[in-house]
């Protein structure tokens, strides 16, 4: 739905555009007027089947459901990119499990039966 949105604002930037040289070739004479004239009502025309497309298409996909749910990936891709990354997952939740398992070996060391750690009192 999000690039309906922006197409819709693309088409709409080119039909002011085109407004805009259709108004500016009508007030002025001389060279390049006739062009701009041909090339304004040209663009605008174009401008306003797209943008009937847009809607027309936008509509459609609404109807359908389209815009309920995100894209999905095809499953072959999925189960692609799951067969390639699963090795590499699996080792750092290894590397993640064993520093862990360091990190509460070291912190037992400095605990010795009856030792207490604790800093409530302390003096001035």
């Amino acid at each position: 739905m999000f690039i309906m949105h922006i197409s819709a604002l693309l088409a709409y930037s080119v039909l002011l555009a085109s407004t805009t040289l259709i108004i500016w070739s009508l007030r002025h004479e001389g060279a390049g007027s006739a062009l701009g004239k041909f090339v304004g009502s040209f663009v605008f025309i174009l401008s306003l089947l797209s943008m009937l497309c847009i809607g027309y298409y936008g509509l459609k996909y609404w109807t359908q459901g389209h815009f309920e749910t995100p894209p999905s990936m095809p499953m072959e891709m999925r189960q692609d990119m799951m067969q390639k990354m699963m090795p590499q997952m699996m080792e750092k939740m290894m590397e993640h499990m064993g520093q862990m398992g360091q990190m509460g070996q070291m912190g037992n060391m400095g605990m010795q039966k009856g030792e207490n750690h604790s800093h409530s009192h302390i003096s001035q």
